[in-house]
């Protein structure tokens, strides 16, 4: 009978090490993928269902500014959700913020230029400190951070909200004025004066912003994704 080897298979150094490499690899990311604390998964929802509502409801003003008049408006808006805050009938614009609960922003609407409606958001709060501006003529929407507005004023879930609204399509950061053909700015006059001054003064000083980490990144793509998927 032919005996059989008890000698343990050789095993090379190299292949040995790599293994073990790949191993504590594998172990390192499965720690980095903790999940995140219940807090700031029920924090970034709750943004997130925040910008959608912002999203809806300055495509809402976007829209009817094509489709009504200056005078038709209001009783629009109010059959909309809107509650109107000031009315300037000479000038053509009034204010708005929506009706129910606490509203994150109060939007200025200009008919001053017939042409060139704008639509101007201003935030409030804990997202005290951007500026959402639309066009009737432009087919995106402008989020900016006021540049009056020192960084340590800012609402504490603003540039957050900023960098959650620029993942929507038709949202940018393009400042506002540059939008102008031949570089036309508005007159700055009216119920929007500051916040046409600011975005013109953001542009000028070419503000840049940071990101939002990757870590943070993820997981608010993952609640995007549940949010937006059919029921």
């Amino acid at each position: 009978m032919q005996k059989t080897s008890r000698t343990p298979p050789v095993i090379a150094v190299d292949k040995l090490e790599t293994n073990v490499v790949r191993l504590q690899r594998r172990g390192a990311a499965a720690r980095d993928e903790e999940p995140p604390p219940p807090q700031e998964v029920e924090r970034l929802s709750g943004l997130m269902e925040r910008a959608s509502h912002t999203v809806r409801q300055i495509k809402y003003f976007g829209l009817a500014a094509k489709q009504f008049s200056f005078e038709e408006l209001a009783s629009s808006a109010r059959r909309a959700g809107f509650a109107e805050l000031a009315v300037n009938p000479q000038l053509e614009e009034a204010l708005f913020q929506w009706a129910s609960g606490r509203p994150d922003w109060t939007f200025s609407v200009s008919f001053r230029d017939p042409a060139r409606i704008s639509i101007i958001a201003e935030s409030r709060a804990d997202i005290f400190g951007l500026i959402l501006t639309a066009y009737s003529h432009v087919a995106t929407v402008s989020v900016e951070i006021n540049p009056t507005v020192a960084d340590r004023d800012l609402g504490h879930n603003a540039e957050l909200l900023r960098d959650m609204l620029l993942t929507f399509p038709g949202f940018d950061d393009m400042p506002a004025w540059a939008k102008y053909p031949e570089g036309r700015i508005p007159e700055s006059n009216g119920l929007v004066e500051k916040w046409r001054d600011g975005v013109s003064v953001a542009s000028e000083f070419g503000r840049t912003w940071d990101s939002i980490s990757a870590r943070v990144l993820i997981i608010w793509k993952l609640i995007r994704d549940r949010w937006h998927s059919p029921q």
